[in-house]
């Protein structure tokens, strides 16, 4: 099953039809090179039919394809899980947890439990290797009131957020930063920057202390937004479509559930040249984020 030719949610709903069609095509994913048992990772195993169940010949550990991963002992059935993957792969701002309750059948409750796991599988991608190359950084405020009755402006509460991407690879990663001074912005950066030969940024103070990763070229804002091939707009693209994200989809979000949505976003949007593949990538990461 190739999921570079599911175009719609309707065709994703036929393909994953069937929890059988679903365990298949998570078992080429998780597992390309045979059957691996998850805790002694012994390869000889033994298919127990009645129970559709693994057991390892080794430590006789009983497993299932899902053992290990979000969808282990979950009472969601797994075609309903790979619709809602699917669906929040392939939506461009995000897909609200009433929408999968819609678009699933399900309780909020439920839709809002699936969704925050995907996010999980989706993380555990992004971080996965470092940003490397051309490095691109800029900062935003993002308002986090949780749909709490605030006033409008400078009262309402705001947190702030790190963006970093590399135009080489395509990477995005946004991350939340205690506040907008060099020690700490550098800070994530250090974490977060692998082989980097040129750094990006605007004029800000904040990113003074980046020249000692790699060669720091600045754009100064307030005369210009690109100087040459010196500027911010990708990672500034991307603030753009997750601000409307957010206020079209959410609405509203807290600060304590920020660095989720911030996670999902980023993971979609460093692949977006490859939609076909999202699907895939976040199965086969489903076993790490369990």
């Amino acid at each position: 099953m190739d999921t570079n030719e599911i175009k719609s949610l309707e065709q994703a709903r036929r393909e994953f039809s069937t929890k059988i069609k679903c365990e298949e095509h998570l078992k080429r994913l998780r597992w390309p090179n045979g059957v691996t048992c998850p805790q002694c990772g012994n390869t000889h195993n033994y298919w127990l039919k009645n129970q559709r169940l693994w057991e390892c010949s080794g430590c006789k550990h009983h497993f299932s394809v899902t053992s290990g991963t979000i969808f282990h002992r979950s009472k969601i059935d797994l075609p309903r899980w790979f619709v809602a993957v699917w669906a929040m792969c392939h939506s461009p701002k995000g897909i609200s947890a009433k929408q999968l309750e819609r678009e699933l059948g399900v309780c909020y409750e439920t839709a809002w439990y699936m969704a925050k796991r995907i996010r999980r599988a989706m993380k555990h991608d992004i971080f996965e290797n470092k940003l490397c190359g051309i490095v691109e950084a800029d900062v935003a405020v993002i308002k986090t009131d949780g749909g709490q009755s605030t006033r409008q402006g400078h009262d309402a509460p705001s947190t702030n957020v790190l963006g970093m991407a590399s135009r080489d690879s395509g990477a995005l990663r946004m991350q939340i930063v205690q506040n907008l001074k060099a020690h700490e912005i550098e800070r994530v950066c250090q974490a977060n920057f692998g082989d980097v030969r040129r750094i990006y940024t605007d004029a800000s103070w904040s990113f003074n202390r980046l020249w000692r990763y790699g060669a720091q070229f600045q754009v100064v804002h307030a005369r210009e937004y690109t100087d040459g091939d010196v500027n911010t707009n990708y990672v500034e693209n991307a603030w753009s479509l997750f601000k409307r994200g957010l206020v079209g989809m959410y609405h509203h979000v807290s600060a304590k559930l920020l660095q989720d949505y911030l996670d999902e976003f980023a993971f979609r949007y460093s692949h977006r040249r490859e939609k076909g593949r999202m699907m895939d990538l976040v199965l086969s990461a489903c076993g790490d984020a369990a």
